[in-house]
């Protein structure tokens, strides 16, 4: 299937498909969010279903929860 774009389109492909399949932590650490290492376990461990990997990006693009302040 590979055979015809060589070893250098061989690597940039395996580099893309890296940096697909991390996205979700990608944008995790990115954005500094507090659960930045639960979406890394989820991607790696449970990326490979497309499930895993959404819940992974949703984990990772969900807004923070806003603190509720209240009157003393």
């Amino acid at each position: 299937m590979f055979a015809h774009i060589g070893a250098l389109g061989a690597i940039v492909f395996m580099l893309l498909s890296l940096i697909v399949y991390l996205l979700p932590s990608l944008i995790a650490f990115n954005r500094g969010i507090d659960n930045r290492y639960l979406v890394l376990v989820v991607n790696i461990f449970l990326g490979v279903s497309l499930i895993g990997w959404l819940v992974a990006l949703y984990l990772a693009t969900r807004k923070p929860k806003q603190q509720v302040e209240t009157a003393a």
